[in-house]
């Protein structure tokens, strides 16, 4: 794979195994409830779920907006848009596009709400797509954009310095892997106001965490980034920390929601 081009493409083509991660880590929980909030979701929006993954989280939306709603997911990857449509086969207020480029398949302000989980930090270009979401939504509507920042990641029992060559070695993974702290800025440029963030920074202290970590291994192993013995060692170190109870496994999240003005 092209270095350069690696952050994006690596969700166009997923293996399996990746594939089988995902989902177990994107299922609707019922804390993604108090994490849209913001979105004030109710009966009859119009909701556009860009970077929908296997679209669980459009589905969860679905049922809070009701069959006087509607959910659309986008999403740059042809095997999770398939087999979020499977999913939403009972539902008729739910569909799924393949994203082949910057270019949103909706007509202008044709939504009221927006969701962005964790994508923008693999985008080509934010501005363009934040430009695109302006576009869509439509004047008073909501946009919630959820990003991580990995310049906050904790992993215990890594050393400072220990967690820093390991996802600096997954570097060619992300566009912006720091997007969380630039996020407020970027929506304020784009032209949206009434812009608010949040920080959640959740504890993972049983190993959900080690299939982010397993797959910062695989992109660092991708380009020989980080040797893989010692990678292998310190997802050793982490799996022991499990169980012997001394691990944790931290990545906060930006929750920044805005508005389109009138």
């Amino acid at each position: 794979m092209d270095k350069e081009t690696f952050y994006s493409e690596h969700w166009r083509k997923i293996e399996p195994e990746r594939i089988q991660r995902y989902e177990a880590m994107f299922q609707w929980r019922e804390e993604n409830v108090r994490t849209l909030q913001s979105l004030a979701l109710g009966v009859g929006n119009r909701v556009l779920d860009y970077g929908s993954g296997p679209g669980f989280l459009a589905l969860g939306v679905a049922d809070i907006v009701g069959t006087k709603g509607s959910v659309t997911g986008v999403d740059i990857n042809a095997q999770f848009v398939e087999d979020a449509n499977r999913r939403a086969a009972s539902y008729d207020n739910v569909d799924f596009h393949l994203l082949r480029d910057d270019a949103i398949p909706l007509t202008d302000v044709s939504v009221d709400r927006v969701v962005c989980k964790n994508v923008l930090e693999y985008v080509p270009s934010v501005e363009r797509t934040l430009t695109e979401l302006y576009r869509v939504l439509e004047p008073e509507g909501r946009i919630l954009v959820i990003d991580s920042d990995w310049g906050f990641v904790l992993v215990e029992p890594w050393s400072m310095l220990e967690t820093r060559r390991f996802f600096e070695a997954a570097g060619p993974a992300f566009r912006e892997p720091n997007i969380g702290r630039k996020l407020s800025g970027l929506l304020k440029k784009a032209g949206f106001t009434d812009v608010k963030v949040e920080i959640k920074a959740r504890a993972d202290l049983t190993g959900g965490g080690l299939a982010v970590l397993r797959n910062m291994q695989s992109y660092g192993d991708t380009f020989g980034t980080l040797p893989k013995s010692e990678s292998s060692k310190l997802l050793e170190v982490v799996e022991e920390a499990v169980a012997t109870g001394e691990y944790l496994f931290c990545l906060p999240q930006f929750i920044v929601s805005a508005v389109r003005p009138k």
